[in-house]
């Protein structure tokens, strides 16, 4: 018998009458048959990364699957989230899935390098792993040149070129891994000699040379600290600039960036170092990941059985993304692309969403918002203040929800941070930089990068038109901020960067006016609906391209506009009277 995915989510419990259609949606993605790439898009509060691990829950239930704990990986954008969805499955019952940040899952190295964005951005890029693999080929092959003779303890030992090429080939054709190839070439060598001690040590000798163990992190270091290098390994496909970009000097501290570490992912990849598989990974917040980072992510996955899941509204950072297609790009899957979308929201109160969505229509004019079903305890509390006020007003208001027992947020741009850590300290307040546990701090200072994914009781957002104007999608970004609480909301800043301006753009053209409206003309003649064949082939591919014009219109036509686009359509493929 299957057991239940997970217990009933209370605040699903508190949206009444929504509770079974909600439910019932759930339902229909967490039972999806794992051999495909599922794609969860839902607004914030709709409940995606929930229903993403009630779907592990089922996965690793389901016997018919025979999915153990251990061959499911859940990635997440840090390690505070990671934290929280271990707690959330093992406190389920299904303990042993692997949880993650996508930097944890990717080699180790000495980071905290500073970085340009344009840098950030370039190192993200997918080419930049054909650029590793002609490095690395170039470098293998400066390695394996062979030479004519050894000396071994003074001796001069001489080689033959012809059987040294026959067991390079052969270990290459049969993928020999290190120690098979260390022993072809030494039986090759020694065969016939009358010294064999001597061959075996000149054998030994030349195999390091020719296979040496590969360091990723000295390997990143010589290729960025060589000009010549980058150039050899670019053949034309970068510009001489972001050479310069890539290029840095040797010995410089600290080594890498994060930028780094999934390059580092990528050159132990094409040197045959293979990470742990996984029968399922679930990518949590996608939207905002590299291509490299998404291609590390791919290699995790034992079969391409992914779930991924973001909202395109709360795209961010350097890879900010419109639509789904550049994430599914680079996570080559030979399994069916699913697209599901969750259009009901009850983790964020009605109240604080109405207020959130009223920056839509500049941070993600294509994004349907969800229907929020679940009304609040508060209203959101607008605390107009002057800049030296403003610490004393944060600290107070989170002070006295943590009191309560509440778990609280406080997300500040970084030109606040420092003022608002200050009045925190002179208060003794518990508080920390990620979110605690029952046991600790209630109240976490966030910055809005760091606070995606994450939920409190209450948040209090601070100077919020710092944080439109201190970011390329500010807009996004505060969007993100304002939706993180499931009860109160605060919102504490400059009077003029206050609800009623979040709508709009500077030096915005006034509308026009409406130009007259002359007679529509005379509707297409539609078609009698006609039922669905028997054919089996001919409904799927009657569905598949269903779906197909479904995905298009959501992705670029709002609700009011799809009558509009259906309409024409028809216009267009129906026969010319003519």
């Amino acid at each position: 018998m299957t057991r239940p995915a997970a217990p009933e989510d209370p605040l699903l419990a508190q949206a009444g009458d929504w509770s079974a259609t909600i439910g019932a949606a759930q339902d229909e993605l967490i039972r999806t048959a794992p051999e495909c790439v599922l794609v969860i898009q839902g607004g914030p509060g709709t409940g995606k990364t929930d229903t993403a691990l009630r779907r592990v829950a089922w996965l690793i239930s389901e016997p018919d699957l025979a999915l153990s704990a251990s061959g499911v990986l859940v990635v997440g954008p840090s390690h505070a989230f990671a934290r929280r969805t271990r707690a959330r499955l093992d406190g389920w019952g299904h303990e042993g899935v692997a949880h993650s940040s996508i930097d944890g899952l990717l080699p180790k190295a000495v980071t905290g390098r500073p970085e340009a964005p344009h840098v950030i951005r370039l190192k993200g890029e997918a080419r930049m792993a054909g650029l590793l693999q002609r490095a690395i080929e170039k470098h293998r092959a400066r390695e394996r040149a062979i030479p004519p003779v050894l000396m071994i303890r003074g001796r001069v030992v001489q080689l033959d070129p012809a059987t040294i090429e026959r067991v390079i080939t052969t270990a290459k054709a049969s993928e020999a891994p290190a120690g098979d190839r260390r022993r072809l070439l030494r039986a090759a060598l020694v065969a016939g000699t009358q010294d064999p001690r001597l061959i075996l040590e000149a054998a030994d000798m030349l195999a390091d040379r020719l296979w040496p163990e590969f360091e990723a992190t000295t390997f990143l270091s010589e290729l960025f600290g060589s000009r010549l290098r980058l150039t050899a390994a670019a053949e034309g496909e970068f510009t001489d600039r972001e050479i310069d970009a890539l290029f840095r000097m040797t010995g410089e501290e600290p080594p890498f960036s994060e930028a780094d570490l999934p390059l580092l992912d990528e050159a132990e990849h094409v040197s045959g170092v293979e990470p742990q598989t996984y029968a399922h990974v679930v990518v949590d917040e996608a939207q905002d990941l590299s291509p490299m980072q998404l291609r590390a992510i791919s290699r995790r996955s034992a079969n391409g059985s992914l779930t991924v899941i973001g909202d395109m509204a709360q795209s961010t950072g350097p890879w900010a993304r419109d639509d789904w297609h550049d994430v599914l790009a680079h996570l080559p899957s030979e399994m069916p692309h699913v697209h599901r979308e969750l259009h009901f929201g009850y983790r964020i109160p009605r109240q604080i969403f109405d207020l959130a969505a009223e920056l839509l229509p500049t941070a993600a004019p294509t994004v349907q918002p969800p229907t929020t079903v679940r009304e609040g305890p508060a209203d959101p509390v607008i605390a107009p203040v002057e800049p030296a006020g403003r610490a004393a007003v944060v600290v107070t208001a989170a002070a006295d929800h943590a009191a309560d027992g509440r778990s609280v947020a406080v997300i500040c741009p970084a030109r606040c941070r420092d003022e608002i850590e200050a009045a925190l300290r002179a208060e003794e307040l518990s508080w920390g930089t990620a979110p605690g546990d029952e046991r600790g701090p209630a109240i976490t200072l966030l910055s809005p990068h760091e606070a995606k994914g994450l939920e409190f009781d209450a948040a209090i957002v601070v100077e919020p038109g710092f944080i439109v104007d201190d970011d390329p999608r500010g807009h996004r970004l505060l969007y993100t901020a304002l939706t993180r609480a499931t009860g109160h909301l605060h919102l504490v800043g400059a009077p003029e960067d206050l609800p009623a301006d979040f709508g709009t753009q500077p030096d915005a053209e006034p509308e026009a006016e409406p130009a007259p409206v002359s007679a529509p003309p005379a509707p297409p003649v539609v078609p009698e609906a006609l039922p669905m064949p028997d054919d089996p082939v001919l409904r799927e591919r009657i569905d598949m391209v269903a779906h197909n014009m479904a995905e298009t219109l959501l992705a670029n036509l709002t609700p009011e506009l799809w009558p509009v686009a259906l309409d024409r359509l028809i216009e267009l493929i129906s026969p010319d009277p003519e």
